[in-house]
């Protein structure tokens, strides 16, 4: 009896595993990545509500507004190319603009599995990476519940950029790496007293600066 509830407790935790790895990063604010095509679990443990989302598409305030568009839906993966090179080329002008040349460098060539490396923040003190997501769910920034972020490959993805800190101490100087975030503007469901237009703001990881710790 006992073996049995011990391997239906590792069968379990070895499901969870996988569901997390296939979830794609989980940020604070946001998880799943529809990029990877996962059905990652919701905050009530239900799986991702395609049908919902579907409905959305064809009859929300937006996706009216979508049907009446004759304009070609753009490859994912170009899309994401674009938004990674667009990082990639702020982060480098912002290296020259503090440092005078180049210091921090993201792989010129994307890959849905590895992130994206590169120095940032303050005087480039601060150790980051990056790379897209397109959240499945979020945080509302207005309400703080949480929301499903509307994604329908390939016809309606809502990709951003993130970059979290992967060091928690300055190079070169004593001090602490804190991490930043942005609000992104998502068209979510549910509807409802925030989001009557189906928009609204998810915070995302958008860098990582050094903040000096006081002189003695």
């Amino acid at each position: 009896m006992c073996l049995r509830n011990l391997s239906v407790y590792i069968h379990l935790m070895l499901l969870a595993c996988c569901i997390a790895t296939d979830c794609g990063p989980r940020l604070k604010y946001a998880w799943g990545d529809a990029l990877q095509g996962s059905d990652c679990p919701g905050p009530d443990g239900n799986p991702y509500p395609r049908h919902l989302v579907n409905r959305a598409v064809k009859t929300g305030p937006w996706g009216q507004t979508r049907q009446g568009r004759s304009a070609k839906t753009l490859d994912p993966a170009l899309m994401r190319r674009a938004l990674l090179d667009a990082h990639q080329g702020y982060a480098e002008g912002s290296a020259k603009v503090e440092n005078g040349n180049r210091t921090g460098r993201g792989i010129s060539m994307p890959s849905l599995t590895p992130a994206h490396t590169s120095s940032c923040g303050g005087a480039r003190l601060c150790r980051s990476r990056y790379n897209t997501t397109a959240p499945m769910y979020g945080v509302s920034l207005t309400s703080g519940q949480p929301v499903t972020i509307v994604q329908k490959f390939p016809d309606l993805l809502q990709q951003v950029v993130f970059e979290v800190c992967e060091s928690s101490e300055c190079s070169l100087v004593r001090g602490s790496c804190t991490q930043t975030y942005i609000p992104y503007l998502f068209l979510v469901l549910p509807l409802g007293p925030v989001t009557l237009t189906g928009q609204d703001y998810v915070l995302v990881e958008s860098g990582c600066v050094c903040r000096p710790d006081p002189m003695p």
